[in-house]
C-alpha cells in the first residue's frame, strides 16, 4: 500500500510540472499573434514617419498636399490602432520618479525605503528574497545614472511584488538589463531564477500572463530540484509603452 501511495505521489509531481508547462505554452501561443500584429503595426509606422518626414525635409521632392494628408491620416490610424492593442495587451506600466532638487540624495533614499518596503513584504508573506537586488546603497550615484536606474528598479520592484503575491518560495536572482527604446516603446530585458512548488511557480506563471501585466515571457527552464519544489529560469522582457494621445482608440 505505500509503494501504491508513493508511486501516485511521484506521478501527481510529474502531472503538476506538465500543467505548469502546459499554462506556459498555451498562454505563449495566445500572447504570440497579438505580439505580431503589434510588431507589423509598429514597422507601419515607422515607414510613414519615415514617408511624410522625408516630403517634410526634401519639398522640391514632395508629392502633391493631397498624398501628404492621405499618408498623415493613415499614420495616424496606425497611432490609434498601436494604442488600441497595447491599452488591450498591457494596462500597467512602472511609475518612474524624478528627482529635481538633490537627485543623488534623492534617488538615494527613495531606493533604501523602497527595497525596505519589499524586503518586509517579502517577509510577511515568507518570501526568501536574494541579499541584495544589485543597486548601489553606499555612496551617490551621478545623476546621469539616475534615470536608468530608477526605472530599471522601478521593473525589478513590480516584478518581486509580483512574484511575492504569487507566494514563489525562493527568489534566487532578478537581473535587469539595458533598456532599449523601440519606436513607441522600451524594452528591459530581465533574467530571473525562482524556486516554489508547482503550485507557486504556476501562480507565478498565471500573474506574468495576465492583460495587465507589462512583462512578457521569452524563454525558460524547469528543474526539478527535490520533491516538491521546482527551480524556474526565464528571461523576461519588460515592454513599457510611451503612449501617444491620438484621438479616440479604435477596435
Amino acid at each position: 500500500m505505500k509503494k501504491i501511495k508513493s508511486i501516485l505521489k511521484r506521478f501527481s509531481l510529474v502531472l503538476s510540472l506538465l500543467a505548469v508547462i502546459g499554462i506556459i505554452i498555451i498562454g505563449y501561443f495566445l500572447t504570440k499573434k497579438m505580439r505580431v500584429e503589434i510588431q507589423d503595426l509598429n514597422e507601419n509606422i515607422k515607414i510613414k514617419y519615415s514617408q511624410i518626414n522625408a516630403y517634410e525635409t526634401q519639398k522640391e521632392e514632395a508629392p502633391s498636399p493631397e498624398l501628404i494628408a492621405k499618408l498623415t491620416r493613415e499614420k495616424e490610424y496606425l497611432n490609434r490602432k498601436f494604442n488600441f492593442y497595447m491599452n488591450n495587451f498591457s494596462t500597467l506600466y512602472p511609475v518612474v520618479p524624478k528627482f529635481k532638487l538633490y537627485p543623488s540624495i534623492e534617488y538615494k533614499e527613495f531606493l533604501y525605503f523602497s527595497q525596505d518596503r519589499l524586503y518586509k513584504k517579502a517577509e510577511k508573506n515568507s518570501v526568501l528574497l536574494p541579499a541584495s537586488l544589485g543597486f548601489q546603497t553606499t555612496g551617490l550615484v551621478s545623476s546621469e545614472q539616475i534615470p536608468k536606474l530608477t526605472l530599471q528598479f522601478e521593473v525589478v520592484k513590480d516584478l518581486v511584488n509580483l512574484i511575492t503575491d504569487a507566494g514563489v518560495t525562493v527568489v534566487e536572482s532578478i537581473t535587469p538589463g539595458e533598456p532599449q527604446k523601440v519606436a513607441f516603446y522600451q524594452i528591459l530585458p530581465v533574467k530571473l531564477e525562482i524556486k516554489g512548488t508547482s503550485n507557486e511557480v504556476l501562480r507565478f506563471l498565471k500573474y506574468i500572463e495576465n492583460p495587465s501585466s507589462y512583462f512578457l515571457l521569452k524563454n525558460f527552464s524547469v528543474e526539478k530540484e527535490y520533491e516538491g519544489l521546482f527551480k524556474i529560469s526565464a528571461d523576461l522582457n519588460a515592454v513599457i509603452i510611451n503612449k501617444t494621445k491620438t484621438g479616440k482608440d479604435e477596435g
